[in-house]
């Protein structure tokens, strides 16, 4: 923050001198009645002022409005940032714009942001989306309080989910579900059903986000490319798409790379899963590809969750969550954290470890209950515990 300095003037139409500055913010002039008849205290008091400005015990409210805010926020901070972490925060903002349409930045308070919480979930959001919304917030307010366009950031309560919940937004679907989601392929994609068959298996065995897998080349110059030279196959990111400027290679699973290998050699070019239409036409849009696999868990009959009538089929990404929950029992969290691509392993311990757990935990709790004769309390009511050990006579 450009540093303040307070100064003193007599006014010819005032009793008392006045201390002023200006304001680094807005740019206008801020004066304020020293009470003072003489420039010896008036000056007392303005170095005592200059000093609580400086020190952040006086905070003057921000003048700056949440629309000039965000404005300064995506020139300065955001475009920086890749562009999926650009739409998070402008989904966030949208979010807060809809609910609660703050005027100024200073009118994004704590309470404020409490209120906003309640009405998301009043809305029904996922939990999981209901944080990513906070988090964003709460970066972005922190950012103003860095360059001080506000006092400070006011302490957001983040959510805690509750005992029992899944943050996953769908479920990990079984293999005699997925087998019922080939089957309908056809009914759903008339002409195009063998290109989704190929890529709904693909999505099962690579744990690949929709977006990646139709990203996925045997050739390509740009996004991932297979590689299936060298000890193990690999998908390869190329140095033009990454941030560091060097090839990077990712891991695939073996049953994803037999998979692969099955494709026979002459048709190993282009996109590794080309969709095709209802007619056999090509498809190449993201959400239409999306929305269409999700038909297919429709007809399929195959619900991933169902809140308050509100009920969401089968989709691409839970065979991500899918792949995700079946790798979480056999390798340990850095490697399920490489293999699914997250860019922090706290997301993987959330989503796909600590699951885990839980469901480990359910089934020993389940299996104590059914055999009774595992209780080890020293307080079991099972008929050895009950037998009181015969006093001893010396």
């Amino acid at each position: 923050m450009e540093e303040i300095k307070v100064l003193v003037t007599e006014k010819t139409n005032r009793r008392y001198w006045t201390a002023y500055y200006v304001d680094p913010l807005s740019g206008k002039q801020v004066a304020r009645s020293t009470k003072a008849t003489s420039r010896r205290d008036a000056e007392r008091f303005a170095g005592n002022w200059e000093a609580e400005l400086r020190s952040g015990k006086y905070k003057a409210p921000s003048k700056i409005t949440w629309e000039e805010f965000t404005e300064r926020f995506e020139r300065d901070h955001c475009s920086g940032l890749a562009e999926k972490s650009q739409k998070a925060y402008r989904g966030a903002f949208t979010a807060l714009e809809r609910i609660i349409a703050p005027k100024r930045l200073r009118d994004v308070s704590a309470n404020v942001l409490a209120d906003f919480q309640a009405k998301l979930r009043e809305a029904k959001l996922a939990e999981a989306t209901i944080a990513a919304y906070l988090r964003h917030i709460k970066s972005a307010l922190r950012w103003a309080a860095d360059i001080a366009l506000i006092p400070e950031a006011p302490k957001i309560k983040m959510p805690k989910r509750i005992k029992g919940q899944s943050m996953m937004k769908g479920r990990p679907i079984t293999g005699e579900e997925f087998d019922r989601m080939i089957s309908k392929a056809k009914d759903v994609c008339g002409k195009g059903s063998g290109s989704f068959t190929h890529l709904l298996r693909g999505l099962w065995l690579s744990g690949l986000r929709i977006n990646e897998a139709l990203e996925l080349s045997w050739d390509g110059d740009e996004g991932l490319t297979i590689c299936l030279e060298g000890k193990h196959p690999m998908m390869l990111i190329p140095a033009s798409a990454e941030k560091g400027f060097k090839d990077r290679m990712l891991p695939i699973t073996p049953d994803f790379a037999e998979l692969l290998f099955s494709i026979p050699e002459a048709d190993r070019k282009g996109k590794v899963f080309p969709l095709h239409n209802k007619a056999g036409k090509p498809m190449i849009c993201p959400y239409a590809i999306g929305k269409r696999i999700s038909d297919i868990g429709e007809k399929a009959g195959i619900k991933v969750k169902d809140e308050a009538g509100k009920i969401k089929y089968a989709s691409a990404h839970d065979m991500r969550r899918t792949f995700g929950v079946r790798w979480s029992k056999r390798v340990m969290p850095a490697i399920l954290q490489t293999l699914m691509r997250h860019e922090n392993i706290q997301t993987t311990m959330n989503f796909y470890v600590g699951q885990q757990a839980e469901s480990v935990a359910d089934a020993i709790w389940d299996a104590a209950r059914m055999d009774t004769s595992l209780d080890s309390s020293p307080n079991s009511k099972s008929d050895r515990a009950k037998k009181k050990p015969q006093a001893v006579v010396s």
